[in-house]
């Protein structure tokens, strides 16, 4: 995946908990897990939070209590970060299948800063100090990392990963104000950079131009003026 669709995969991986498994240098392999979110209460001894991309719309899907969400907020060029150069390599930053005896040499990738608002949504108060626990050891204040694949997905790098913020912002709903919406905010900063594929297809120039092409590819010639040629 490229830039941003990767970290926000991640995100949620995070937040959902995966097991993966690396080779050593010694052809050890080694396998680690990431738990899930998760809560328990009289229903279940133990079930996993539901993670969704934005506020679940009730058209859409039930908002199944309690539930985590996660919106992109922000990016900025991270310019305390950013080095000038070239890089050389086998896999042009894990965008391009290796080839034997094949290399590439780019410029170095811009360095960017994604900024992530992470939010769950609880109506029980033991649902609400679990989450806010859970998420909190996922998103220390220092320390903090996460497992961002490459575009090729044949890699995996570690990134740092830092919570700015946090926020409790627990209200009243309902017409009577009977109904409790417990919320944690926590908006999250995951580095991150442009890779040169991906910058490549924002500044490349049209070869051509096409003028009274139809959909179907062939020129339509009724919309042309008399004297006047296709381009």
């Amino acid at each position: 995946m490229t830039f941003i669709l990767a970290e926000d995969a991640a995100l949620k991986q995070l937040i959902q908990g995966y097991t993966r498994s690396y080779t050593q240098d010694d052809g050890s392999t080694v396998t680690y897990t990431v738990p899930a979110v998760t809560v328990q209460d009289e229903k279940s001894n133990s079930r996993p939070v539901k993670v969704w991309f934005g506020f679940p719309d009730v058209e859409i899907r039930a908002q199944d209590f309690p539930f985590i969400t996660i919106d992109l907020i922000g990016i900025s060029q991270a310019t305390n970060r950013q080095t000038s150069g070239q890089v050389t390599d086998g896999n042009m930053n894990g965008t391009q299948a290796i080839v034997t005896g094949k290399w590439y040499t780019y410029d170095i990738p811009v360095a960017y800063d994604l900024m992530y608002q992470v939010t769950s949504y609880s109506r029980h108060p033991r649902h609400d100090r679990s989450l806010m626990f859970q998420l909190h050891n996922k998103f220390p204040a220092l320390y903090g990392r996460i497992d961002v694949p490459n575009e090729l997905g044949t890699s995996t790098s570690r990134r740092h990963l830092f919570m700015e913020s946090f926020q409790k912002s627990d209200r009243a709903e309902g017409e009577n104000g009977n109904k409790r919406l417990l919320r944690n905010i926590y908006t999250i900063k995951i580095v991150s950079e442009m890779t040169p594929t991906a910058a490549a297809a924002l500044i490349s120039q049209p070869t051509a131009v096409a003028i009274n092409k139809n959909t179907s590819g062939s020129w339509v010639s009724t919309d042309i003026p008399d004297g006047m040629y296709t381009v």
